[in-house]
């Protein structure tokens, strides 16, 4: 129990004076509700002894305790629950703040991707919403617990004798029950996320399922995984109901060894038959009370398991750490560097290894090679979506770890080959959040990307709705829109990676003239496999595992007759 308050207490620590108000509420109800006892005991004896009078007031009393009780027992519930809520959205703006600040390279590394991780946000929470609702049975129920054993002391304490034999196998059996509860409702998590996983995946790639008729695996896939996670919730239910008989089973027990020893006392005229009436109503709140108790320690177990669950993605998440002093991102910066760069994905090959260059402000740097060379990770680096394992990159000779997040990617503009739009306008799609700029900035920026026409021919124009990832869109028209952005954007840093690989040849070349009218002046690195895009490059890194093996203009490196360089545009044909 004690592991288990470590755990949630932080999270309900702010509601501190409203969990002991609550419980304050717990402590009235428990003591109203023991007070129907007594008064059943006052009752029985009036009718025993023919008091015509108290049998009259005494049924009303006890209505009224019944009933103030409901409506005490309805606020505290109330405000438990909202409790419940508030530290599930809570838990939820604490993960999506997470999210959107995990490295990229943890995200990649997360076993079960982006769908565990929604799995984790969802269900998971969901899991301690209905954990911390029951805490409410926690606080109350001991009281009321407490408050009926001490009425059967005051009734003849051997009674409560007999409690004292069943009541240590009962925590016997629970603890037993929640130990195996807590080990399936980890695996049930575990399974779940890898639900998550696997639809996510078939959704987004419906095209690719359908093409492979993937259809039928994918499916049993997902069947054999559901199978899974109702096997495990088979386990923790029956484990979970069990608790409702093993009680009961206890209960009745001790009613029977109760029953059996008040008889005697009845006969030898040392209890009543009103003792025995309270007695029973508070036995039965006892029983009721510990039932209660058990049920919510169970939920508080299970709740316990995602709380770890989430805990391990929000402190061990990997996320790009911010400087405590930041410095200003220069206005006039001259030079970009890197210094000895190495970096790896988790395994001990190098994806770039020592890498020194220097790019002067306005250069635009091409970047060509094999897939796997690290084209992509070099521009990612810059961006500080990746971290090096060793050595720096600085900007002006500022460590560009000395930028905050927000200065250093202001100034970059993106356009990647994996084109993300939001399911909102196109508008929001190309202004990207900046709210300042006009709609003639917008269309403007639309035009010398070639997107302007194809918008401005739809029905609802730059209010059209992209679809979820951009689906109502070919995948030219995303390209474009993408490129729109990055122009709309006016960074100083410029990243094409693939810009044009979705457009046709007409497309490509208006584009092209917007791109060159959009890279004037700034340091752009372009990522190509179309060779024929970047002979207008200032510099050309030819990169092959890793390393720069090659570097200069196209004319310099079309000569060199055994080079890298040489054999890609010998292999694309003439340029």
């Amino acid at each position: 129990m004690k592991n288990i308050i470590s755990v949630i207490w932080p999270e309900l620590k702010p509601y501190f004076n409203r969990i002991l108000f609550i419980i304050s509420l717990g402590i009235v109800v428990s003591g109203l509700r023991v007070l129907v006892p007594h008064y059943m005991q006052v009752l029985t004896d009036a009718w025993m002894a023919g008091k015509q009078e108290d049998s009259t007031y005494i049924p009303w009393i006890i209505a009224v305790v019944f009933t103030v009780s409901a409506f005490i027992r309805y606020f505290q519930m109330y405000w438990m629950k909202f409790i419940a809520e508030q530290v599930s959205v809570k838990l939820r703006k604490d993960l999506m703040q997470k999210y959107l600040y995990l490295n990229l390279s943890y995200l990649q590394k997360f076993v079960s991707g982006t769908g565990g991780l929604i799995s984790r946000m969802i269900s998971d929470i969901q899991v301690i919403q209905v954990g911390t609702q029951r805490i409410s049975d926690l606080v109350r129920e001991p009281f009321m617990a407490l408050f009926a054993f001490a009425y059967m002391v005051w009734v003849d304490w051997k009674l409560v004798l007999f409690v004292f034999i069943t009541f240590p196998i009962a925590i016997v059996i629970i603890n037993n029950l929640s130990r195996s509860i807590r080990k399936y409702s980890h695996k049930s998590l575990e399974f779940l996320e890898d639900i998550s996983k696997t639809l996510k995946e078939s959704l987004d790639g419906t095209r690719i399922v359908q093409s492979y008729n993937l259809q039928e695996t994918m499916g049993d896939k997902f069947n054999a995984q559901s199978d899974q996670f109702l096997d495990s919730r088979r386990k923790i239910i029956s484990r979970e109901e069990l608790v409702g008989p093993a009680s009961e089973t206890l209960f009745a027990i001790t009613m029977a060894m109760i029953l059996a020893y008040i008889g005697t006392q009845i006969f030898a005229n040392k209890l009543t038959v009103a003792d025995f009436l309270g007695f029973s109503f508070a036995i039965g709140m006892l029983g009721d009370a510990v039932k209660k108790i058990q049920s919510g320690y169970v939920k508080l177990q299970q709740s316990t398991v995602a709380l770890k669950r989430y805990k391990d993605v929000l402190d061990k998440g990997d996320q790009v750490e911010e400087s405590d002093n930041p410095k200003p991102f220069p206005a006039d910066w001259q030079s970009i560097e890197f210094k000895n760069v190495c970096f790896s994905y988790g395994s001990d090959q190098l994806v770039l290894n020592n890498i020194n260059l220097k790019i002067k402000r306005g250069e635009v740097v091409a970047l060509v090679g094999g897939s796997g060379g690290g084209k992509s990770t070099f521009v990612n680096l810059i961006g500080r979506f990746f971290e090096p394992n060793s050595g720096e990159i600085f900007i002006d000779g500022i460590n560009i770890r000395d930028f905050s997040l927000k200065d250093l990617r202001t100034n970059i503009g993106l356009v990647s080959q994996d084109v993300f739009l939001f399911s909102d306008t196109i508008k929001f799609n190309i202004h990207a959040g900046d709210f300042t700029k006009s709609d003639q900035d917008i269309e403007t920026a639309a035009e010398h990307a070639n997107a302007h026409k194809f918008i401005s021919e739809m029905e609802l124009g730059y209010e059209t709705i992209a679809g979820e990832r951009g689906t109502r869109l070919s995948g030219g028209q995303k390209q474009r829109i993408s490129i729109a952005r990055a122009i709309l954007k006016d960074a100083p840093i410029l990243i094409l990676d693939e810009a044009t690989s979705a457009l046709d040849s007409e497309s490509e070349k208006e584009v092209q003239k917007g791109l060159a009218a959009l890279m004037q002046g700034r340091t752009t690195f372009v990522i190509a496999h179309r060779l024929s895009t970047i002979t207008h490059a200032d510099r050309i890194l030819v990169l092959e595992k890793g390393q720069i093996v090659e570097e200069g203009r196209h004319s310099e490196l079309v000569e060199k007759p055994d080079g890298y360089y040489k054999r890609l545009v010998d292999l694309q044909g003439s340029i």
